[in-house]
């Protein structure tokens, strides 16, 4: 069997569409040899998850293929040895082999990366909550030593989230809660911007769903309202730039459900977002970027306050682009985000691009440039030797470089300062390590919520305990609901 699959005679017919796009598609970044090598692991990790099964009842080899194919096609690592890990990411953890027997069959760079992705269950704690913060800690370790491991994550939390219908309702806010906390803040970290924007969503959508509903249904009547104006506007902006000889791609993008609700303070109007609708356009050169910018500035009137030049100041995770804010028809604003091929590579995909980028490159010489340069990865590196404490470790490293935070305030009107990622629960954490303990749930702005409850910006929160709650008479806390 294993020669007809290496020849691509791929005959099980419950495989054979995923596994062939798997490959189809891996044929055309990968040599002869490297989707050789994609197929052994396929074909591996098809005989080694023989007879599983996943919730949905699917046979569970699904999974591992569709992570490799986000992982190649969505995330756009085109990297060999990562898609192999990536269809062998779950073998050590649930068919007991060992890295050793991967070292035999693969190499070491593969093996590495399976070690790399693999949840420890062995692992002796006084809660699942403890578990899930060492393996979140031993993930923070292996990202240290290659940047390619957190990829593979957030491939596999991608298809775990598009897949959640099939958990029951507890563990699909316990994994929207983890995901939030700790997968969107990692995507942030390393520019998968992609990755970053669906896991926040599909979170949000589960955690709060009433908002997430409500914020969908605005933001699809916003564009179907405005569909005429975005439709002037694209053309308009395609007129300006043939006036000075430049034909790039334009394409309007909308904001996400989840940054509108982190956007959206009180009854702010939709329409008033100053980046709900932008436009994006790729110019071929970066002198060409300045060239855009001064001709669609003197078409409308600019709001300098959310005009940003992330092309002189790149963000940490690589983010390069103008942000050109703008006021068109009736005053409404939208944003203009002009970058080259290379900008939008690494804005989208973030260092997963860099191999494409830079193909002299080896993943050793990006990393050790990573490590040398990116604040991230920096401060990993420091607190990895200072802070011995999973949890701690994470908060330092993962969730206070964020550079977007909210305020929120408690019951005595002190006001916190968090990562946009947070809930209720980091909340908790934050005033002090034992009212995370205590706390069972929580009131955010009169309304009774749980502790994996989202917050944004201005949100008013009492945290509460079995105590609090048993001193809290009917009365005082119907009163406190109705506030």
């Amino acid at each position: 069997m294993l020669n007809d699959m290496l020849k691509g005679k791929m005959k099980d017919p419950q495989y054979i569409d995923m596994a062939s796009l798997l490959i189809k598609e891996s044929s055309k970044y990968f040599t002869e040899r490297e989707v050789l090598l994609i197929k052994k692991a396929y074909l591996m990790a098809r005989d080694l998850h023989r007879g599983q099964k996943r919730e949905s009842g699917e046979p569970y080899i699904n999974h591992p293929l569709y992570v490799a194919y986000i992982l190649l096609n969505e995330l756009n690592l085109h990297n060999a040895s990562s898609i192999a890990a990536a269809l062998l990411h779950d073998t050590i953890e649930d068919c007991g082999i060992t890295e050793e027997f991967l070292i035999t069959h693969f190499n070491h760079d593969v093996a590495s990366l399976v070690l790399g992705v693999t949840k420890m269950k062995d692992l002796d704690f006084s809660s699942k909550e403890e578990k899930e913060d060492y393996n979140n800690y031993l993930l923070l370790k292996y990202i240290l030593e290659d940047y390619r491991v957190i990829y593979i994550k957030l491939a596999d939390r991608m298809h775990n989230m598009r897949t959640l219908e099939y958990k029951n309702e507890a563990k699909r806010r316990e994994k929207s809660a983890e995901s939030l906390r700790i997968f969107v803040p990692l995507a942030t970290h390393v520019g998968a911007s992609i990755a970053r924007s669906e896991l926040a969503d599909i979170s949000f959508k589960y955690l709060n769903n009433r908002s997430y509903r409500e914020i969908a249904g605005m933001s699809k009547d916003y564009q179907i309202k405005h569909i005429m104006e975005i439709e002037r506007n694209l053309e308009k902006l395609k007129y300006i730039l043939a006036s000075i000889h430049l034909t790039p791609q334009i394409r309007a993008r909308v904001m996400s459900n989840f940054a509108i609700y982190q956007r959206l303070i009180d009854s702010k109007k939709i329409s008033l977002l100053p980046n709900l609708i932008s436009y994006e356009i790729m110019v071929d050169e970066r002198g060409e970027i300045y060239q855009v910018v001064n001709s669609i500035q003197d078409e409308f009137q600019v709001i300098p306050q959310y005009t940003k030049d992330y092309v002189v100041t790149p963000k940490n995770n690589g983010y390069q682009a103008f942000h050109l804010s703008l006021r068109g028809h009736k005053g409404i604003p939208f944003q203009i985000r002009i970058f080259t091929k290379d900008m939008f590579l690494v804005n989208r995909y973030g260092f997963a691009a860099l191999l494409d980028i830079y193909p002299n490159k080896s993943v050793r010489e990006i990393q050790e440039s990573l490590i040398k340069d990116n604040e991230f990865f920096q401060a990993l590196d420091k607190n990895y030797r200072l802070y011995k404490k999973p949890l701690e470790l994470i908060d330092r490293t993962v969730r206070e470089l964020l550079g977007d935070k909210i305020y929120v305030y408690v019951e005595n009107k002190e006001r916190y300062c968090l990562p946009e990622t947070s809930t209720v629960a980091d909340l908790a954490s934050k005033i002090h390590s034992e009212l995370r303990k205590e706390a069972i749930k929580a009131i955010v702005n009169g309304n009774e919520v749980g502790l994996d409850f989202p917050l944004k910006e201005n949100d008013h929160v009492i945290i509460l305990t079995k105590k609090k709650m048993s001193d809290l008479s009917l009365d005082s806390k119907s009163r406190i609901l109705k506030k």
